[in-house]
């Protein structure tokens, strides 16, 4: 079904799509206002002015906008980009009216309080502060800075923080007036509804309210760019160097844009539908090829977001441990001069179609990423430049990739720079220097934080849950592996989620042995070589993703329906007959081995880290980091990966989910002959594992990093497994506390009231073991005390006093009303099922949960609140030295 355009009288452009797979729909409206539309001194404004719409207004003051979202089983949510700042809501469908009103209220109705702007601006530093602790997101400022002369996306959307500690009140409303009004938006609507109905009520809502003056369009131009640019950014707080090289290219109306996709493509892989996207590999890609089968980068990438004007085409790459800049930049640009001299082999050009192919039918897949496709390119581009690209795609020639590439990938058109972290020296850069981009790079919009996954139950939806017993079968095969399936039809496609119980919980003292394992289970099996299985893969469009957690090894997979078959089987092999070459175990230890480094200058990992080993008991398996040890890793040999392979990969401790759209009796024949050859092997057991508990006093660990700029810091003890009796309740208790709307009371007191974090929230991990219960925030080093007794403190109130009559409704609403869009993807179901499975919930799980979340009563949610810190708690500090 193909979209429906209208043009209400006021200008506000309308996108309909009618989606009936599930009963739910998103709204989105997107204003034509991002960093593109700042002046100097104002940068960062239209970030800010995102935050606000959240702050309430006459109809729906502060707080009552999340609460009316969640009670409706909705999550929502906003980003800001260059281009544009878009606002979404996701809910069931026949509350999708609740969204238009809301959007349409603050869209004209918005109150900014000078106290609350007061409050946002310690946010917003706060949040930009968080960035700055990584040296690849300052680079990627002095990139762009130095990339563009004249044309505002030389600024950062979050604004650079001296113009964020002036801008005023006034300010903000003059931006808000000036650019929030209906013939400067779009808005989308996808999912199950009558399209004529909803047109109906946006004419009602959207339809009253006024046309503004048009906003002038950015009026500074970008020269053409005459000569190579160069920068060096040498700093603290990075482990390894970064090359980064960025090119001028044209607008998203030009037509070299589906050239340029396809030529992100063959760097990398195809990742150019949704925004903020990256679904594929890329093994077989030229990159990865060049710079990290040579041994020469961890990791190295290429991306190219469309955009309303013309922009960079980013490739980047970062060093393993000891790989000079240098070497890596020479490999860089080759690869890029090679696209300009050499035609593109027809084989090549038709896998990189064929992947953009099977992204249009993933981005199908849910109301919610095809809403954000469509609503991006509309602001960009046009309101059917999305629906129109595969055909463009389809058309590109090798001969337009030669003319394409050298008319923009050269060396007068491109900025250079390096990252070298402080033990480098010069002489690894080419002079006169060079720059960096971040592992896996796609453009990250800043965007207003927290969850929202609510509903409430007994409420009249078009249809029932997409998971009930009676649609689902189980089968568990001879060997003992158990299979779950369902039938998704007119998806298109096929996904996997499932877990083997063999995950870091196993390592004993050898810290990294489980993540080893699973990460060279794609890199060779007995039948094909890892060359071959990047390159099968890559040519289908197609995914498997193994890797290892503290509990489990996880197992994805997304394949188009026609190819499906084969990448089951490819998965089946990967677990039942791995090889672990050695050339591929040394790339992957290197791989991991560089990111332990980089791990170690970030403040997030290192508080964790620090917290585990205060936390639990020597020997516990959350006493460290699943990641595992440099050490460890640079010390274990194929012979043992395979051991551990022979001993805790079983089919009895295995289990799969798969949904989509094949017929169950096909589904379950390939999972019988292709696991076939695996024979059952012993019995599954947990790990013996001392028990853990709150310590009697608090404990204090404190790491201190040159160069940060922000302090990561958890407050915590020990929590539940997911087997306690006290499951539910504690988790609801973590929801309240922690979670719902703004990150719970914890973001109410230490965000919204204080002003001193952009996050603060609770977490509780349990699962087969008792993971942590904790309180993680990101906060400025002047404020970690406070910081910490104010979490204490709305601990300790709660824990009194227990949750209040409507925060227990609203967390019921949440968790009972939130299974219609957990379950809203092939993936979602998938994920779903082998959960259920994981922890023996019994397939009519979804059927029972409602009444067991009403049951929970508000004494027992508080009673669960005891268990975390009280007089003794665990607490980790990872941040910049204190001044003396």
């Amino acid at each position: 079904m193909a979209p429906r355009v209208h043009t209400l009288a006021n200008g506000l452009v309308l996108v309909l799509l009618e989606d009936h797979l599930a009963p739910v729909a998103t709204f989105w409206v997107w204003y034509r206002v991002g960093s593109r539309n700042e002046l100097p001194g104002l940068t960062g404004i239209s970030h800010w002015t995102e935050h606000m719409l959240f702050k309430g207004t006459p109809s729906h003051p502060k707080g009552e906008l999340s609460r009316f979202i969640e009670r409706l089983g909705g999550r929502w949510n906003a980003f800001t980009w260059k281009d544009y700042t878009a606002y979404h809501t996701v809910l069931p469908a026949v509350h999708l009216s609740v969204a238009i009103d809301l959007e349409a209220d603050r869209m004209v109705n918005t109150i900014f309080d000078p106290a609350e702007v007061e409050r946002e601006r310690t946010v917003i530093i706060s949040e930009r502060e968080g960035s700055e602790n990584y040296p690849g997101y300052l680079l990627r400022e002095e990139i762009d800075a130095v990339a563009f002369k004249a044309h505002p996306y030389r600024t950062p959307v979050i604004g650079w923080k001296d113009d964020l500690r002036r801008i005023t009140t006034e300010d903000l409303v003059r931006h808000y007036r000036t650019y929030y009004h209906p013939n400067n938006a779009v808005a989308v609507a996808v999912g199950d509804f009558s399209a004529d109905n909803v047109l109906a009520h946006v004419e009602r809502t959207f339809g009253a309210l006024p046309a503004w003056p048009a906003p002038a369009a950015p009026r500074s131009m970008e020269p053409d760019q005459e000569g190579e640019r160069r920068v060096l950014l040498q700093r603290a707080g990075g482990a390894t160097g970064h090359v980064y090289a960025a090119y001028h290219v044209p607008a998203a109306t030009h037509p070299d844009l589906p050239t340029l996709l396809v030529i992100d493509g063959l760097l990398s892989g195809f990742t150019g539908v949704v925004p903020f996207d990256q679904v594929v590999s890329g093994r077989s890609a030229r990159l990865y090829r060049a710079l990290v089968d040579s041994g020469l980068a961890a990791d190295a990438s290429s991306s190219i977001s469309p955009s309303a004007d013309p922009t960079l085409f980013y490739l980047s790459a970062i060093a393993r441990t000891g790989v000079p800049p240098s070497a890596i930049e020479d490999r860089l640009l080759a690869e890029v001069d090679r696209l300009a001299t050499v035609p593109v082999p027809s084989g090549e050009l038709e896998k990189v179609k064929k992947q953009s192919r099977a992204q249009y039918v993933y981005a199908r897949d849910g109301v919610f990423r095809r809403a954000m496709a469509m609503g991006a390119f509309a602001v960009v581009s046009s309101t059917g430049a999305f629906d129109a690209l595969p055909e463009s795609i389809e058309a590109v020639t090798a001969g337009d990739v030669l003319r394409v590439a050298s008319s923009y990938l050269h060396a007068a058109n491109r900025t250079v720079g390096i990252y070298l972290p402080p033990s480098a020296g010069a002489s690894s850069v080419h002079e006169p220097a060079a720059a960096y981009r971040s592992l896996r790079p796609q453009p990250r919009p800043a965007h207003h934080p927290g969850v929202f996954w609510k509903e409430r139950p007994g409420r009249t939806r078009a249809r029932a849950m997409p998971i009930t017993s009676d649609v689902v079968t189980r089968v568990e095969l001879d060997n003992g592996l158990t299979v779950l399936v369902k039938e998704q039809t007119a998806s298109g496609l096929v996904a996997v989620q499932g877990y083997v119980k063999a995950g870091a919980m196993y390592d004993g003292p050898r810290s990294g042995l489980a993540r080893l394992t699973a990460s060279l289970l794609t890199r060779g099996t007995a039948s094909w070589s890892s060359q071959e299985i990047a390159e099968t893969l890559d040519g289908l469009g197609a995914a498997i993703g193994i890797g290892s957690g503290m509990e489990t090894v996880g197992v994805s997979a997304r394949a188009l329906r026609e190819d499906a078959a084969a990448v089951l089987a490819m998965a089946a092999e990967m677990l039942v007959r791995p090889t672990f070459p050695e050339r591929e175990l040394e790339i992957v230890r290197g791989e991991i081995a560089t990111g332990l480094r980089m791990a170690q200058q970030d403040t997030r990992h290192m508080a964790e880290r620090s917290f585990r080993a205060l936390a639990f008991p020597a020997g516990h398996p959350h006493a460290r980091m699943p990641d595992g040890d440099e050490a460890v890793i640079a010390g274990l040999g194929r012979d043992d990966l395979a051991a551990f392979h022979a001993q805790w990969y079983r089919p009895n401790s295995t289990l799969l989910a798969i949904v989509g759209d094949l017929p169950v009796a096909d589904v379950v024949a390939l999972v019988r002959r292709s696991f076939a050859p695996w024979e059952r092997s012993g019995r599954w057991t947990l790990p013996d594992a001392p028990a853990a508990a709150a310590p009697e006093a608090v404990l204090r660990a404190e790491v201190r990093l040159p160069g940060k700029v922000q302090s990561d810091i958890i407050v915590g003890v020990p929590g539940i497994t997911r087997a306690d009796a006290m499951y539910y309740p504690a988790m609801m208790a973590n929801l309240i506390l922690g979670q719902l709307g703004m990150m719970g009371r914890l973001g109410e007191r230490v965000r919204e009231q204080q002003g001193m974090a952009y996050y603060a929230y609770s977490d509780l991990r349990a699962g087969l073991l008792a993971g942590p219960w904790w309180v993680r925030a990101g906060i400025n080093p002047r404020n970690e005390e406070r910081a910490i007794a104010s979490i204490l403190d709305e601990i300790h109130r709660f824990a009194a006093d227990g949750p209040a009559d409507d925060e227990l409704a609203d967390a019921r609403e949440f968790l009972t009303g939130s299974l219609a869009l957990r379950l809203e993807t092939t993936a979602g179901i998938a994920q779903a099922l082998a959960e259920i499975e994981l922890f023996g919930l019994g397939l009519d799980y979804i059927e029972r949960y409602p009444e067991i979340i009403r049951s929970i009563s508000a004494e027992a949610v508080r009673k669960a609140t005891e268990r975390l810190p009280a007089a003794g708690y665990s607490v980790a500090v990872a941040g910049p030295p204190l001044n003396p």
